[in-house]
């Protein structure tokens, strides 16, 4: 017997029956509530599923000073330039130090903007850098019907909805029992994410 998988069509089928409620206006708000819920569920749970590890090379000169993030970063974990770690610091550092400092191998990183890092020393040749981080989740749509909430956390991503749509709703006498299931699926799955984070070893600390 196969087990049901949970897709975008069939949580939206799901929120539909549950909500009790098939109007042109709700279902069409479905998608609005299907993405707070999961951004609510990844906010609160950083599992080791969603940390990423990038291997790239740096370009020597000016350019390379300015490194583009990958794509749905979201929080760097660490960096390490020619396998050696360099080390976080404010822009205005990595600014100063970029100036005051002969070209060579980066030592130092910094947030550039949302969107770039920037380097110091100017890197004065290629350089293979490893960059590992936590990525935002591919949201749901008609187009992308699985991600890992769907596939790890389904419970918690229909009882999340199902507590957006009350709100939607003004439904205030069904809020406290859909976020006591809510509740209760995300403390399991917070338990569950703390057992990943912890070996015979070593433990890691959140960011």
């Amino acid at each position: 017997m196969s087990v049901p998988v949970q897709t975008y069509d069939s949580l939206v089928a799901d929120v539909i029956n549950y909500s009790e409620r098939d109007d042109a206006q709700f279902i069409a708000q479905i998608p609005s509530l299907i993405y707070l819920a999961e951004q609510e569920i990844a906010a609160q749970v950083k599992t080791l599923l969603q940390l990423t590890v990038v291997n790239t090379t740096l370009v020597s000169g000016s350019q390379g000073a300015v490194l583009q993030k990958p794509a749905r970063w979201r929080k760097t974990v660490s960096m390490s330039v020619n396998g050696e770690p360099i080390v976080k610091r404010s822009q205005d550092y990595v600014r100063q130090f970029q100036y005051e400092v002969s070209s060579g191998q980066p030592l130092y990183y910094a947030d550039y903007d949302y969107n770039n890092w920037s380097l110091a020393p100017v890197p004065d040749q290629a350089y293979p850098v490893q960059i590992t981080y936590y990525s935002l989740i591919q949201p749901l749509s008609s187009d992308n019907q699985e991600n890992l909430i769907t596939r790890e956390a389904p419970q918690a991503l229909l009882y999340g909805t199902l507590l957006q749509a009350q709100g939607y709703l003004k439904s205030l006498d069904k809020i406290a029992v859909w976020k006591s299931y809510y509740d209760t699926s995300m403390a399991a799955l917070k338990a569950e994410n703390n057992s990943r984070n912890i070996d015979r070893n070593t433990t890691i600390q959140e960011p």
